[in-house]
């Protein structure tokens, strides 16, 4: 189950802390994806299994003051099913419409 964990890290101001912050969160076992927020200060780490508190206390270990927003499930993106392909049946015979001919006879025709 692949999991979204969000760390506030307010020191997270210039590219150094960043990539320090990156740095710590790779190496920790599970991880997938590390991404960064500079404007909100977050650091997003995606990954299978990923044991939350060995990375906040590896990541603890350079910064003091980081801490936990959200832990979430990362739900798999749903593609939509294609539309099933519709070729027309080979086997299907077409017989022309037949209406039947009413002969008229004339008021001098006998039947016998």
């Amino acid at each position: 189950m692949k999991e979204k964990i969000v760390i506030d890290i307010s020191t997270l101001s210039n590219d150094n802390c960043i990539s320090k912050a990156m740095e710590i969160a790779v190496k920790c076992a599970g991880v997938l994806s590390v991404n960064s927020d500079k404007e909100k200060g977050h650091l997003v780490v995606i990954g299978i299994g990923v044991d939350f508190f060995k990375l906040m206390k590896c990541i603890k270990k350079k910064f003091r003051c980081a801490h936990i927003v959200s832990v979430e499930e990362v739900k798999p993106e749903k593609k939509p099913d294609p539309k099933p392909i519709c070729y027309p049946n080979p086997c299907v015979q077409y017989y022309p419409v037949c209406q039947p001919v009413y002969e008229s006879h004339g008021p001098n025709c006998t039947t016998m």
